[in-house]
């Protein structure tokens, strides 16, 4: 078990990890970042394992939201000896 744990807050890491998230949309729609939501699965010294769900918007061609996705994956958190996030993967 860590002595220390990171508060996660995947809201403000979005612009570190919304590429690798963008690959759990099913309709290439956007992220709804106040949707984002996670549990942490697995912890290990350098890195976390997260369950993480959001909710994707469909646009149509108008621009226009015509609908909304729930989309979920797993993320692969590398973290560096401050606990801070230094890396996402898909896992």
């Amino acid at each position: 078990m860590l002595g220390f744990m990171p508060q996660l807050n995947l809201r403000t890491e979005m612009n570190f990890s919304q590429s690798v998230m963008n690959a759990f949309c099913t309709q290439n729609g956007w992220i709804i970042n106040e949707s984002l939501d996670y549990e942490i699965i697995e912890r290990q010294p350098d890195s976390l394992l997260i369950y993480v769900t959001f909710l994707e918007s469909i646009m149509e061609g108008s621009g226009c939201q015509c609908d909304q996705k729930s989309c979920y994956g797993r993320l692969r958190l590398k973290l560096n000896a401050q606990g801070e996030i230094i890396g996402v993967e898909l896992a």
